[in-house]
């Protein structure tokens, strides 16, 4: 399945990198953002607005199921990452660590994913029904979403925990994340097509997000398929970890809360995080917002797609250009600055905008934005957690990646809440087709205001703080070699 063949990216100046698998490799890797967006997207720009606009749960009780599912992940996504190492499967003698676990949980995934939109109809149809059956709506909300976080741990924690160990250099890194990053992009604005067939104009009947909640769980299962090849522990992946097993690299973990208070000390981890919260609950928060826009502030339901496409196009054309920087400049850490400022100012337009033009173009260059950032997160987390194993002799990567679903649901979370708080504060009416000019003031808080304020301090403090240059990160490299956690 690997090759080996010579690249032309530079880890010093005068050391020259090797890619070790073909592209068709890397591209499949790359191929689990697509089918991860065609459902995490799905999620995010319906599940609020779904259970808020379309059941009409009460806002308060809507936002107050997210708190408390953002409880839940906060002790289930470092337990499950830790879990993950603690707990030693008969697949690990023959050096298999992650993709039996993705075989096995990808499936009731899928299907808790479909569950949250599975309310029974008998609960909700009017307001009078709503309110009599209101807190049996609140609990089936709140135990789907709690399902789903569960399964969607197990599943993307090893998916994301295969990434650093299959694809050592930088070039591969990055190579698999340009992949990775249009994948991704199409995924997300794919996710919002076949509710133009299924929702179509009738955005507050719930008949067509189950309809469609079907259709993703079946499609989604086909672009599982494409990954099979990327997310495979193949034998050099596989030689890797055995090597460390015989070596002694591979130690018992310490106890679950140490193990949690060593992560939240690690402050290059954790600088890191802050990068990753501000960009990804900025960009869903208004990709979130999709729904609220092209339903009350441009009253053309069918208009979503045209959003979305738009902000597909920003990042397709933005890709290899963000690839051309990233091998020209050769420091993640600096490319990870550029990519915030840039999303951040992409952020101001959409506070004044007004017109489906206007909208095209602002999310054009949101586009651009977000593509800067999601190519040049994973090699960032790559140099990260080769320094983690450089200081600590460990590669216990999924302890670290239960930490970012962690900060991913978190994110969900916040989302949900600043949506909430914004409604109520500005008198949101999710009944009435035209709202008030506060309540579509409100609208615009959650979709661009609040993202961009939060873009702007997360960006400040990582560029002061996170010190992972590209002298360290060649530094590491040498230090793993010399401790056998890395391929010669």
């Amino acid at each position: 399945m690997s090759v080996f063949k010579k690249g032309d990216l530079k880890l010093t100046e005068t050391q020259k990198e090797k890619y070790t698998y073909k592209k068709r490799i890397m591209a499949s890797y790359g191929a689990r953002e697509l089918a991860n967006q065609w459902i995490y997207a799905a999620f995010g720009f319906s599940v609020f607005f779904f259970y808020e606009s379309v059941i009409q749960l009460p806002t308060l009780l809507a936002a107050l199921a997210f708190v408390i599912y953002s409880i839940w992940n906060a002790v289930n996504d470092p337990l499950v990452g830790w879990l993950l190492e603690k707990i030693h499967m008969p697949w690990e003698k023959k050096g298999y660590k992650r993709f039996p676990w993705i075989v096995i949980t990808v499936i009731p995934w899928l299907i808790s994913y479909l569950l949250i939109y599975l309310v029974p109809a008998q609960w909700y149809g009017t307001p009078t029904i709503v309110q009599q059956n209101q807190w049996s709506i609140f609990g089936w909300y709140v135990g789907t979403l709690c399902f789903y976080d569960t399964l969607v741990t197990l599943y993307d924690t090893n998916i994301v925990s295969i990434y650093p160990d299959k694809f050592r250099t930088l070039g591969e890194r990055r190579t698999t994340q340009g992949f990775g990053t249009i994948l991704g992009i199409l995924g997300l604005v794919l996710a919002a097509v076949p509710p133009m067939f299924f929702v179509g104009e009738e955005t507050l009947v719930a008949s067509g997000y189950i309809a469609n909640a079907w259709f993703s769980v079946g499609f989604g299962v086909i672009l599982f398929l494409f990954t099979l090849p990327g997310i495979f522990e193949d034998k050099h992946v596989r030689a890797l970890r055995l090597q460390r097993k015989e070596s002694g690299q591979i130690q018992e973990l310490e106890p679950f809360l140490k193990s949690t208070l060593t992560v939240v000390k690690d402050k290059n981890f954790m600088l890191k995080m802050t990068h990753f919260f501000g960009y990804q609950v900025g960009a869903v928060m208004t990709q979130t917002s999709a729904y609220y826009v092209v339903t009350y502030v441009l009253l053309n339901q069918t208009s979503i797609t045209v959003l979305l496409l738009s902000m597909l196009v920003g990042s397709l054309v933005s890709v290899p250009l963000w690839t051309f920087v990233a091998h020209k400049v050769n420091d993640n850490r600096k490319v990870g600055i550029i990519a915030c400022a840039v999303l951040f100012i992409t952020f101001i337009p959409l506070i004044f905008v007004t017109d489906l033009i206007g909208w095209v173009i602002g999310l054009i260059l949101f586009g651009v934005g977000i593509g800067a950032n999601w190519y040049i997160d994973p090699p960032m987390m790559g140099d990260v957690l080769d320094d983690v194993s450089v200081r600590t002799g460990k590669t216990q990567y999924t302890i670290y990646y239960g930490f970012q679903a962690f900060f991913i649901k978190f994110g969900q979370t916040f989302i949900a809440i600043t949506i909430a708080l914004s409604h109520v504060l500005t008198g949101f009416d999710p009944a009435k087709p035209i709202q008030t000019g506060y309540a579509l003031f409100g609208i615009r808080v959650h979709t661009a205001i609040v993202p961009a304020i939060l873009m702007l301090i997360t960006l400040l403090i990582f560029w002061k703080w996170y010190d992972i240059t590209p002298k360290k990160v060649a530094e590491n490299k040498r230090k793993l070699i010399e401790i056998g956690l890395e391929r010669q």
